[in-house]
């Protein structure tokens, strides 16, 4: 297994949105390995890639996460449902809204992907048997060349052009 340490200097990598949900998330046990890896991008020394879907995908998964901490008192599989029926209860969640603009202050290319990209996409589902936004983000390595991907999905190791680098366990 390759960890976010072994990508080589200069190398392009695509960042999925597991990497930016453990760096934005202190308790994480793989905070300071993504944290780390996030540096190297901000710092140039790697070249990091993200698309608007992951990034939005990580806004609303970081909302979850302020509105369970901000709502112990409601299951986390009634959160959603719970916000969606109380717009005063959303309101509230401000921490999250940073993301995107936290996400674009580091030294990467966020990619907006257009409908045709989106519509090849669909043949990869059933080729690897992946969801529409992990399908998404494999398209968009295809379509760009790049065959280094930052993440923790197993998953995607099923895909034959990419390497996949996850971050390693934090030992405090």
């Amino acid at each position: 297994m390759m960890h976010l340490s072994d990508l080589e200097s200069g190398s392009s990598i695509f960042i999925d949105a597991n990497i930016f949900i453990y760096h934005f998330s202190k308790e994480s046990k793989f905070n300071l390995a993504s944290s780390d890896f996030l540096e190297r991008v901000e710092n140039g020394d790697v070249y990091g890639f993200t698309s608007i879907p992951v990034v939005q995908e990580v806004t609303h998964r970081m909302m979850i996460i302020e509105a369970a901490a901000t709502f112990p008192g409601i299951k986390p599989k009634d959160l959603v449902k719970y916000l969606k029926k109380h717009p005063e209860a959303v309101q509230k969640l401000v921490t999250h809204q940073d993301i995107p603009g936290k996400i674009r202050s580091f030294n990467l290319e966020i990619v907006s992907p257009d409908i045709e990209t989106l519509v090849r996409s669909q043949l990869l589902k059933g080729k690897y048997g992946f969801l529409s936004n992990d399908a998404l983000s494999v398209q968009i390595l295809k379509d760009m060349s790049i065959g280094n991907l930052a993440t923790n999905d197993s998953d995607f190791e099923r895909v034959d052009f990419i390497k996949v680098y996850k971050p390693a366990v934090s030992i405090l």
